[in-house]
């Protein structure tokens, strides 16, 4: 593969890539990224203190490739995803960025279809607010047999929920490997809160609280599941089954609710005075949702403000708990 001049004059969206111990998987993925029919992006990519031959590979891309990729020099592992994302963020500069795990395969129009979208939100709410688009993914397994077509129709994830801050609060539907944000929303997001456990989480939060998002209804990433979906030094079983065994045990529930609430009171500390006056009646309610001693309280403003965890089974529950006043499980 030819390198293509990519100056930083004509670079329109850089490609955040975090690894650690990804040798396994790490050139299909470049590859994949490399390929795009979308040419004015290029990849900045930092490990995490990797101990196989990630390191390596990267030198080589950056090495084959000087135009289209580079590696950010790490003196001190982050130890988390979340802190590989967030030192990649800090030294971003593009005016889009888009995040990549080091073990997926993008496929082909991945970066063209979520410009084209963000375009169309940039047309309709301007360019000054943060922007986010997402998509949905093909879950695969090792060798890239598919799973399951769609990982929101398998998930029975409603993905448009996720532009509506009431709908979202209480759980994640946007994947970050999907995501293409605007320049505006990276400034937001690197002020990224010790409470928020992912930047693709705090990410959506931000653009339903203070900006937009977009929906690519097309899954544009192979979302590979094996044994050690680690993206970071230490991080948490995100897999498929791995989410869906959290959320149906009430101490998943509750360490879910714990964490929304957590969150909303991060965005409140943080933006209160950046968001619409609405969104700050919505962090509000929800928090008063959860901690009202009122029984009668707590569900009234869970069904006044749509508060909700996606499928029926999961809100009838989330109403039993409310209805309950647990504090602890």
């Amino acid at each position: 593969m030819a390198d293509a001049q990519v100056g930083d004059a004509a670079l329109k969206v850089q490609v955040l890539l975090a690894t650690y111990n990804g040798e396994r998987f790490l050139r299909e993925q470049v590859d994949s990224i490399l390929g795009q029919d979308y040419p004015a992006l290029k990849i900045l990519a930092r490990d995490d203190g990797s101990r196989d031959g990630t390191a390596a590979i990267l030198a080589e891309y950056a090495a084959n490739f000087p135009n289209r990729f580079a590696v950010l020099a790490s003196r001190q592992p982050s130890g988390t995803a979340k802190g590989n994302f967030l030192r990649l963020m800090q030294s971003a500069h593009a005016e889009y960025i888009c995040f990549a795990d080091q073990d997926d395969v993008w496929l082909p129009d991945k970066v063209s279809r979520s410009m084209a979208a963000m375009k169309d939100l940039e047309r309709q709410r301007g360019s000054g607010i943060p922007l986010l688009v997402f998509s949905d993914l093909r879950v695969v397994d090792e060798q890239l047999r598919t799973i399951a077509p769609s990982m929101w129709r398998q998930m029975k994830i409603d993905a448009g929920s996720g532009q509506r801050l009431e709908r979202l609060i209480g759980r994640s539907v946007a994947t970050g490997c999907t995501m293409l944000v605007n320049r505006r929303m990276i400034e937001f997001a690197r002020k990224m809160p010790d409470e928020a456990p992912m930047h693709d989480r705090w990410i959506a939060l931000l653009a339903a609280a203070m900006g937009a998002s977009a929906i690519v209804a097309a899954p544009t990433v192979l979302y590979r599941q094996h044994g050690g979906n680690v993206i970071g030094a230490a991080a948490a079983d995100d897999s498929v089954t791995g989410v869906a065994a959290r959320a149906a045990n009430p101490r998943g529930r509750r360490a879910e609710r714990v964490l929304s609430e957590t969150l909303a009171e991060a965005m409140l500390r943080l933006h209160r005075n950046d968001m619409p006056s609405r969104s700050e009646e919505v962090l509000r309610a929800y928090l008063q949702s959860g901690r009202s001693p009122s029984a009668g309280e707590r569900l009234w403003l869970t069904l006044r403000y749509g508060f909700s965890r996606g499928s029926l089974l999961k809100n009838a529950l989330t109403v039993m708990d409310l209805a309950r006043g647990r504090s602890e499980d």
